[in-house]
């Protein structure tokens, strides 16, 4: 298969899978809410945010197997693909162990830690022991999604993601309606990730049946090779952990649970953004090492500026209309009580959001190089620096400092030190960089920025409806822009395409001709 029908199969599978999830949760987001109320639901966050370090464990041995599956199925090196995969299934049968010891430790001390109401320590408690033995078993069945990913097979891990998120959905629109709350919710969740587990190894089998495993400690030199690439990717998890959901954590313990609430409504929409961009560029990343195996540094410059490029087309309608419209979205879509507080929240998140986004395409690049020791360092101070801020924030200003707190240490990151890194990695000026793929892509979403912020002032929405419909109306503006910042791009590239139709189309002529003749 060409390999940029490839590309655009994996990534439109992927999207296609967002597209699905991100729809369910948008409905099933405030339905939760409105059931659990905010308390209910704050500790429920609180929950969902403390089992997510759990998943820290994973020590990036997802990345590094399939760094090394891709690598070995594409060399026909089988052997190689089968002793990193048992390596890892070795190593995190053991990591899943401990994070249910971990879960039955923070169940112990989970009420002394937040102050929750009486009527809810007990369900909480379970709840996160749960929670710790799904995150516990989805650690160790995500070697297999690994290999599938490795192998381009995004089509089947999309289609598990949609298959579970649907279960996941109707069981707990099910269970609220019945008067159940978080413990229940938690043990749904267990049920709907064995399913969804269950379905990925038989799949990973099923496309790859060359692996073989071997339960057991693995060799020294297996063990060696897989640390030297997931322990950086390790420490890049545990900054990203800290960045992301300490946030919620902090608000906890300094604020309360109802507050909790309010700020993860803001987190959730910053969520989804990251999302669609992420599942695109995460296609980038096996590209990123058979370039850079082949010494194609060539393809690799085009790679980040044409990805960069993608990701920013992408997800700039999105932010922008956030930012300038988010108030009157969270209204319609939430309740009144939501709007400004989570509002604002999200508003100070997006300005992080945006160059982050930027640079999703260089750090899948980086990965697939393995260059990623300099990030995990980095990562690591702005980590610390997020924390920090955002406690001091919290008692000034509240949940808008512990928003502060995350977005001041990622601009300053993302703006300042990854362009120069990736332009030094691939050898091209940092000007043409921005230029080409920041910058051009910045000023064609400018006009519908604008009409955004006019809409906002002038054209208020009564009700979601309305709200998509005048989007609509304005997302044309978008392919006008495009068309007149990129137009050398698209007329070259039409004229390609037109050039490479002519010798077919003569072709065809050709063999016409002499049927007619024979005949």
């Amino acid at each position: 298969m060409p390999r940029a029908r490839r590309i655009a199969q994996n990534v439109l599978s992927n999207w296609f899978a967002l597209a699905a999830t991100t729809v369910i949760a948008f409905f099933l987001s405030p339905f939760i809410v409105h059931h659990l109320g905010n308390l209910g639901y704050g500790v429920w966050v609180i929950i969902m945010s403390l089992v997510a370090y759990m998943g820290l464990l994973d020590l990036g041995l997802r990345g590094a197997v399939t760094r090394f599956v891709s690598k070995g199925s594409a060399q026909e090196n089988h052997a190689e693909s089968s002793q990193a995969v048992s390596g890892a299934l070795w190593i995190r049968l053991w990591i899943s162990s401990a994070i249910i010891v971990a879960g039955l430790i923070l169940s112990a001390g989970f009420n002394h830690i937040f102050v929750i109401p009486v009527a809810l320590q007990q369900p909480a408690r379970i709840a996160l022991l749960v929670t710790a033995v799904t995150v516990s078993m989805n650690l160790w069945c995500g070697v297999f999604a690994g290999v599938l990913v490795a192998l381009h097979r995004y089509d089947v891990t999309s289609g598990v993601s949609i298959v579970q998120a649907v279960l996941r959905a109707a069981g707990i629109v099910f269970l609220l309606r019945s008067g159940h709350g978080i413990l229940a919710l938690a043990i749904w969740d267990l049920c709907t990730g064995i399913t969804a587990n269950a379905i990925t190894i038989v799949f990973c089998f099923r496309i790859y049946p060359q692996l073989k495993l071997v339960f057991g400690r693995p060799d020294r030199s297996t063990l060696i090779k897989l640390w030297n690439y997931s322990f950086w990717a390790f420490l890049i998890n545990l900054a990203l952990q800290v960045t992301y959901y300490t946030d919620n954590l902090v608000v906890g313990a300094f604020l309360s649970p109802a507050a909790v609430t309010l700020f993860a409504i803001g987190g959730i929409l910053i969520g989804y953004s990251r999302q669609i961009v992420s599942s695109m560029t995460s296609t980038f990343t096996p590209l990123a090492s058979t370039f850079e195996a082949q010494g194609s540094y060539q393809n690799l410059r085009r790679l980040v500026i044409h990805g960069t490029r993608a990701a920013l087309l992408v997800s700039l309608p999105i932010e922008v209309a956030l930012f300038f419209r988010g108030h009157t979205f969270i209204r319609l879509w939430m309740g009144e009580q939501y709007a400004q507080p989570s509002g604002t929240v999200m508003q100070i998140l997006l300005l992080s959001l945006v160059f982050s986004t930027a640079n999703t395409t260089s750090a899948g690049i980086v990965y697939g190089m393995e260059k990623h020791k300099r990030i995990a360092i980095w990562g690591m101070i702005e980590s610390v620096a997020n924390l920090s801020l955002s406690v001091i924030l919290v008692r000034r200003i509240g949940i808008y400092g512990v928003a502060w707190g995350t977005t001041i240490p990622s601009v300053i990151m993302e703006v300042f030190l990854w362009p120069s890194f990736i332009c030094k990695l691939l050898a091209m000026p940092v000007r043409t960089y921005l230029w080409q793929a920041w910058v051009r892509s910045a000023l064609s979403v400018v006009p519908f920025a604008a009409a955004c912020a006019a809409a906002e002032r002038f054209w208020p929405a009564h009700n979601l409806f309305i709200f998509f419909l005048q989007i609509a109306a304005l997302l044309p503006l978008i392919p006008i822009a495009l068309t007149l910042t990129f137009r050398q791009e698209i007329v070259t590239y039409v004229r390609e395409w037109l050039r490479r139709r002519k010798p077919s189309a003569g072709l065809s002529h050709e063999y016409q001709t002499s049927t007619t003749t024979i005949g």
